[in-house]
Order: structure tokens, then C-alpha cells, then sequence
């Protein structure tokens, strides 16, 4: 629990076995974090049974992609915070806290990879991915009106949970680039998001898209092409679950200023 809300993680997860045990304790170690939900993508390995001996509550997703098991994931929290995360160990445990001095503030909060200070040695994060995580982003913030933001790819985010509610409906994609729909619906929707620094460390086990130099450009071009069409898709405005009252005080502070 952090002040009045609780918190969820949520990890859609594929083949994890390596590292998600560890994944889970740490975030379960975490004494704000209400419950830790694993969804089990027909994973071949151990997975599942890992997954559930760390402590998580394991579901079990049949339709196979990265979007189809995350958006199981985050409907099937019961916490009014709902953090979405990789259990592969690129992501810290304890960043969480950053993404939390936020919620009063924003319906969601999106993590980024690029931060150089916040990127560990040995991390997938090489030239190309780097650059072309904050091009792509760039050309999403542009478009879509959106937070200044400098990774498409992350994966590491926060929603609260009235929020997600309302744009369940328009999360469609189901594969790898479910990520930044997530974030077009979000921004397109009127919804207010911040982008943080992430620390971001060497994978455990090998990466199903950006550990293949060319499964992760085609993945790109498809995220660049979906940016480029949603531009042109009508999205209703929804109401915001910040309170009128935070924005107030929002806004005396920065009178104040």
C-alpha cells in the first residue's frame, strides 16, 4: 500500500525461468507492493512453476504474443496502482519508488531505457537501440501531441488503475508492439503522463526480439508505421483520474513559481 492506493506488478512472461523467481521476490520485497501478478504466455520451461513459488499469483494467457499477455496482466490487477514490468532483469526493483512519487500527479508514468547515467554495463542497449528507441519516440511525441518522451520501447510503466479501465477498450495489438499503443492510447485520450529514467541492466537469458539485430528493425519499422496511422484514428477524449483538486494545487505551485 503507498498512502491510500494499492499497488499491483504485473509481468507478462515467456520462457522466463532464468530469472523470474528472482523478479518476483524482489518486487514482493518491496513493502508498498500489495501483490505481484505473473501471466504465463505458453511458456515451455519453468516458468510458471517458478513463478508461483516466489509468491505471485499466476495466470495463464493461451493467445501467444507480448501484447496479448500484457494487457491480460494489467486488466486482471486489483490494485488502484498498476506497474507493468520485464522479469528478465533488466529492470530494478527499487525504481519502483520513482514511479511512485508521481501518482498523485498522473494517470500514468512510462520509464525510459535511453538515460546514459541509468544504462548498467552490459546492457542491450548499443548504439542503434538507443537511438533508434529515442528517434521513434520523438517521431510519437510529435505526432501525438504527447509528454516529452525518449523510448518507445520501454516497458517499465505505471497506470493507475480508473485510468486503465477506460482505455481497455482501445488496446488491440497483441504483439511485441503493444508497448507504444499503449502510450498513443494514453496521450490520445487525454490522459496525463510523465516520462522517468529507468536503470536498465544486462538481460538474463537471451532477448525474444532485441537480441536479433534484425527481428528488433523490423520490429521498429512496424512501431513507426502504426505511430504514423494512429495519427489519423479519432480517439475520444476520457476523463482524466487525477482529481480536480491535485490539478489545483498544480497549478498554485506553479503560480507560486
Amino acid at each position: 500500500m503507498y498512502l491510500s492506493f494499492k499497488v499491483s506488478v504485473v509481468m507478462p512472461a515467456y520462457n522466463e525461468e532464468e530469472f523470474i523467481f528472482d523478479a518476483v521476490r524482489a518486487f514482493i520485497s518491496i513493502p508498498q507492493v500489495d501483490e505481484v501478478i505473473v501471466v504465463d504466455n505458453n511458456s515451455k520451461d519453468a516458468t510458471k512453476r517458478l513463478a508461483a513459488q516466489a509468491g505471485a499469483h499466476v495466470i495463464t494467457e493461451t493467445k501467444q504474443g507480448y501484447g496479448h499477455a500484457s494487457k491480460t496482466a494489467l486488466m486482471s490487477a486489483t490494485g488502484d496502482l498498476v506497474f507493468i514490468v520485464e522479469p528478465d532483469g533488466t529492470f530494478r526493483a527499487r525504481d519502483i519508488y520513482k514511479f511512485l512519487s508521481y501518482a498523485d500527479e498522473f494517470d500514468a508514468v512510462i520509464g525510459t531505457r535511453t538515460s546514459k547515467s541509468c544504462i548498467w554495463r552490459g546492457a542491450n542497449m548499443g548504439f542503434f537501440l538507443r537511438y533508434g528507441n529515442a528517434a521513434v519516440a520523438k517521431l510519437l511525441e510529435y505526432l501525438h501531441n504527447g509528454p516529452c518522451l525518449t523510448d518507445v520501447g520501454c516497458t517499465y510503466k505505471m497506470l493507475r488503475r480508473n485510468a486503465l479501465e477506460q482505455i481497455e477498450p482501445y488496446l488491440t495489438v497483441g504483439q511485441s508492439h503493444f508497448s507504444p499503443q499503449l502510450t498513443i492510447v494514453l496521450v490520445r485520450t487525454g490522459m496525463r503522463c510523465v516520462e522517468i529514467p529507468v536503470h536498465y541492466r544486462r538481460r538474463v537469458g537471451t532477448s525474444k526480439i532485441t537480441g536479433s539485430f534484425w527481428k528488433a528493425y523490423r520490429l521498429g519499422w512496424k512501431m513507426i508505421f502504426m505511430i504514423v496511422a494512429y495519427r489519423f484514428r479519432q480517439f475520444p477524449h476520457l476523463q482524466s483520474s487525477i482529481s480536480q483538486e491535485v490539478l489545483a494545487d498544480i497549478g498554485d505551485i506553479a503560480v507560486m513559481k
